[in-house]
């Protein structure tokens, strides 16, 4: 349910996700596939970050 949620209202956009930790996760919603959100970000170079969906506790777009 999570997934198609994420699919439906987040992707394409930048968002932040957290996790529980200490720190948020910041970046666009490029891909989720197989309960794999994965994030788009450009810091210093283009990369990617992988999150298990089921581990996302809250996401909420960024402001443009």
């Amino acid at each position: 349910m999570k997934q198609s949620f994420i699919e439906r209202y987040y992707m394409q956009k930048e968002v932040e996700i957290d996790i529980g930790g200490e720190e948020n996760y910041r970046g666009i919603a490029a891909e989720c596939n197989d309960g794999i959100l994965s994030l788009k970000w450009d810091i210093g170079k283009e990369g990617y970050t992988h999150i298990d969906i089921d581990s996302i506790r809250a996401i909420w777009l960024q402001p443009e």
